[in-house]
């Protein structure tokens, strides 16, 4: 699919303005470039396992627009009305809201090309003993036994993000042969992934999200995984009460993990336990030091539950819970 890119150089103090004149214009879609760096909170947000090391933030900012083309002549006109009057509006708006100059420069892009640019960041790389390797990079020589192939595609998980890394560390320290495994909020897949590589019996995969279950299905089917060994399911496991007797009708299970957002696996917390076995290990992540304490809180909360652990990796933690006996 072609496109065309139009960007607007302008400054971080003059962005909201430029962001409604595109708006007035009937564009809502755009991208903005600067040097601020987002959070981690923010990064978690919206599941980014990739945080770029930017130059110092130097006040500038581009703000971004795609157009598609088209092959029908009136789409075709309509197009050309909407760019000339956002580069009629880009000439007054100096002048009329006091904001310091901008311009407009134009590029013309391929969805192959701009969608696959992040795959430069996503090298092979290792995870204690596991070896994650993307599937467009060969395997190194001493990758060892445990090898995972991922395209995460949309979805969150390559291994590089420190809740995925802790998660893993998490199935290597609690998981044992011919377990069966949760994996709630699965994203590309590479936690069941690992855990069926690391001996477990099966894997039962959970995600709200249509095409991160669609990606980790590739995943898995990347990796060799038997299909005799997966399970999935698509839906909220907080308050589908149908969704919640499906996975059940899997279980009970050794092992659960859960790499979401803090708030979202405190709000499930009370709901866990009902997935394992006597016995079982809950792992969770996705968890800012700073909520920390929430999650301690849901565990104590829940009577079933009991505390064990927890594991930090940079301002991330993972906190395991055992079900009581």
């Amino acid at each position: 699919m072609k496109y065309t890119k139009y960007t607007i150089q302008t400054t971080n103090e003059d962005a909201d303005m430029v962001s409604v004149l595109l708006m007035d214009a009937g564009i809502f879609d755009i991208q903005i470039e600067n040097n601020i760096q987002l959070t981690d909170e923010e990064l978690n947000q919206i599941y980014a396992d990739f945080k770029k090391d930017l130059p110092e933030d130097d006040g500038t900012c581009k703000i971004s627009f795609f157009v598609e083309e088209k092959t029908d002549p009136s789409e075709i006109e309509a197009d050309a009305r909407m760019i000339e009057e956002v580069k009629a509006a880009l000439l007054e708006v100096p002048e009329t809201y006091g904001i310091a100059p901008v311009s407009l420069s134009v590029e013309k892009l391929d969805s192959a090309d701009w969608e696959n640019n992040w795959k430069e960041y996503f090298k092979p790389f290792r995870v204690d003993q596991i070896q994650i390797v993307p599937t467009w990079e060969e395997i190194p020589e001493d990758a060892g036994d445990i090898v995972i192939r991922i395209d995460p595609g949309m979805a969150f998980g390559t291994g590089t993000h420190e809740t995925t890394r802790l998660c893993l560390r998490g199935l290597l320290a609690n998981l044992s042969e011919n377990d069966k495994v949760l994996d709630l909020g699965c994203g590309s897949g590479i936690l069941g992934i690992c855990a069926l590589k690391l001996g477990a019996d099966a894997v039962t995969s959970v995600d709200i999200d249509e095409q991160a279950v669609r990606v980790a299905k590739e995943n898995y089917e990347v990796n060799g995984i038997d299909p005799e060994t997966q399970h999935f399911f698509i839906g909220n496991a907080v308050s589908d009460e149908d969704l919640k007797q499906q996975i059940l009708s899997q279980g009970p299970f050794e092992v659960v993990v859960v790499n979401i957002l803090a708030d979202v696996i405190a709000e499930m917390m009370p709901s866990l336990d009902q997935y394992l076995v006597p016995g079982g290990k809950l792992i969770t992540s996705g968890i800012l030091d700073s909520k920390e304490q929430l999650i301690k809180d849901s565990i104590a909360a829940n009577p079933a539950l009991e505390y064990e652990e927890t594991e930090a990796d940079g301002d991330w933690v993972r906190i395991t819970a055992r079900k009581r006996a």
